[in-house]
């Protein structure tokens, strides 16, 4: 009777002692569970994984919740490189935006993760750029430049392959600089993404994003829409060696090419799309930049709309923005409609203003809100009003700004 009683009593508080073990209810044990990243947790509430930091002194704060919990490591990765391990993450970094990606690996090695954005501006007085991606590709040799500002005190340029810029590959000291560009010619460099890193006399680093280095022709903008029968320019680097291009079924080949762009009257098509090649003298094809890679073929369309500006920028007030100039603008005749082309990345809010150049807070031309529940493109009535005041004497054509929006093309019809 007193074994069966201690029995009872060591089973009791086994039961008890299991009971009383913390365990979150969505939890799993095991580490053969596929991981997954279940809550996010941020100051601002927004349960979002697109961040926008005031300054290079305001760390990136959050935590993630994960399941197995007892079995999973959390790394932080920007840019492809990794800032952090752990489920809760503090840490500052130079300006910049930043590719975010948070993935959640168990002991046995089984994997999943979530993506979005850190974007840390820079303090108001602080050298900074953040040219459009296009405006990011260079080659050794040729003269190369980035717009920004506060840039009349930049010394030097180191070019790193790391993001905290300990491992410079490269320092080049600009060949001019003013309070809105550094001029500058690269040396002779691998092909690679290389982190831009601008230094002061003080020897004070600065966060300015990355530029891609070529070594051989790339087409970079320019091709995604042309109309027919007319003067049609695609732009990139190393271009000099190009001998035709393919629309089509039609091949041409009186082309005035430069180092910068291949230019020719446009075959004489039906509105609609068409597939885009170009070779150069030895036969080879020229890749394309697009947003999932180089490729060697793309897609085209004839249209009745003039492209204005093509390329890349996620616009961000004063910080980023697309500038179509005083004279790209001259050709717009008033009365015209102008489209905005844009694609939607994760961001905090999404907003697009249209003002007039270059100050992107005031003499508004159009603006709306909520651009993520909105189809592209955003259309717009360039007047003679708005006409006759972007391309004033003391202006500068037009600026799309606002943010969390990737602008792809304006143009108009």
């Amino acid at each position: 009777m007193k074994t069966k009683f201690l029995y009872i009593a060591a089973l009791a508080s086994v039961l008890m002692f299991t009971a009383c073990e913390k365990q979150e209810p969505y939890d799993t044990q095991s580490p053969d569970d596929a991981p997954l990243i279940l809550k996010p947790y941020n100051e601002s509430g927004t349960g979002s994984f697109s961040y926008l930091l005031a300054n290079p002194d305001t760390p990136l704060f959050d935590s993630v919740t994960v399941t197995p919990s007892k079995y999973t490591t959390v790394n932080w990765y920007l840019d492809g490189e990794l800032v952090h391990t752990g489920t809760k993450i503090e840490k500052c970094f130079l300006a910049g935006k930043y590719a975010l990606t948070i993935e959640a690996v168990t002991t046995a090695g089984k994997r999943t993760e979530r993506k979005g954005s850190v974007t840390v501006n820079p303090y108001a007085a602080d050298p900074y750029s953040a040219a459009p991606a296009a405006g990011r590709h260079v080659v050794p040799g040729a003269p190369s430049a980035l717009d920004g500002v506060n840039l009349a005190g930049v010394t030097a340029i180191d070019l790193t392959s790391d993001l905290a810029g300990e491992k410079v590959v490269k320092t080049i000291t600009p060949a001019s600089a003013t309070d809105t560009r550094i001029e500058f010619t690269l040396p002779d460099m691998e092909d690679g993404t290389y982190f831009v890193r601008l230094k002061d006399e003080a020897g004070k680093r600065y966060g300015a994003d990355q530029i891609q280095v070529h070594n051989s022709s790339i087409i970079l903008d320019g091709y995604s829409t042309f109309a027919p029968n007319a003067e049609w320019t695609i732009t990139g680097l190393k271009l000099q060696n190009v001998a035709s291009v393919k629309v089509g079924e039609v091949t041409i080949s009186e082309l005035t090419v430069t180092e910068a762009s291949i230019t020719f009257t446009a075959p004489n098509l039906e509105l609609g799309q068409y597939t885009l090649s170009v070779k150069d003298k030895d036969g080879a094809a020229v890749p394309f930049l697009t947003a999932d890679g180089l490729v060697t073929e793309v897609t085209t369309m004839a249209t009745q709309e003039t492209t204005l500006w093509e390329g890349s920028c996620v616009i961000d007030w004063g910080a980023s923005n697309v500038n179509v100039d005083k004279a790209a603008m001259s050709a717009v005749p008033a009365g015209a409609t102008v489209y905005v082309y844009y694609n939607v990345p994760s961001a905090e809010y999404y907003s697009l203003r249209i003002v007039v150049a270059p100050d992107w807070s005031a003499d508004i031309v159009a603006q709306i809100d909520g651009m993520d529940k909105k189809p592209s493109p955003f259309s717009f009535t360039y007047d003679s009003s708005s006409k006759a005041l972007a391309e004033a004497d003391d202006k500068n054509g037009i600026l799309v700004t606002g943010f969390g929006l990737e602008i792809t093309k304006v143009t108009y019809k």
